[in-house]
């Protein structure tokens, strides 16, 4: 398992953060065509996202609340369908003055049992994943600080 990390700094109560990043409305985009919980956001609930990819075709992504604890880490365990493999990702806020460290944490493995090894893949999608949660860490960033 990789275990991939980016943080910045948001100008927003720690408070604030932790109630967009535990929020369904936090999980739509573009691409998102439906997110439904099966009860409260907290430890062990369930998230279904249908999601439309570039070319129409729909997947649905379930995944479980594994970390909960109110305004400090929110973390969620997407299950994936082989030769994809499961993925832990998290929000861990630490206060910072008037605002907040946000780090975003990621485990997963980037090459799937079974799947053909070729030199530099894993740092290759490890560049790539990074580059995207930085770019997810912007957004939040420039969302919350509006």
């Amino acid at each position: 398992m990789a275990l991939i990390e980016t943080s910045t700094r948001i100008n927003a109560s720690p408070q604030k953060i932790f109630a967009y990043v535990s929020s369904l409305d936090s999980l739509k985009s573009e691409y998102v065509v439906s997110v439904e919980a099966d009860g409260p956001i907290k430890l062990g609930t369930k998230i279904r996202m249908k999601i439309k990819s570039t070319i129409g075709v729909e997947n649905v992504i379930t995944s479980e609340v594994i970390a909960y604890e109110e305004n400090k880490i929110f973390g969620t365990k997407t299950f994936a369908s082989p030769p994809a493999s499961d993925v832990v990702s998290s929000y861990i806020l630490e206060a910072d003055g008037g605002g907040a460290k946000v780090t975003l944490q990621t485990e997963a493995a980037l090459m799937p049992a079974g799947m053909p090894s070729i030199p530099g893949m894993e740092d290759m999608m490890k560049k790539q994943m990074l580059a995207g949660y930085d770019a997810a860490l912007s957004a939040l960033k420039k969302k919350l600080e509006g």
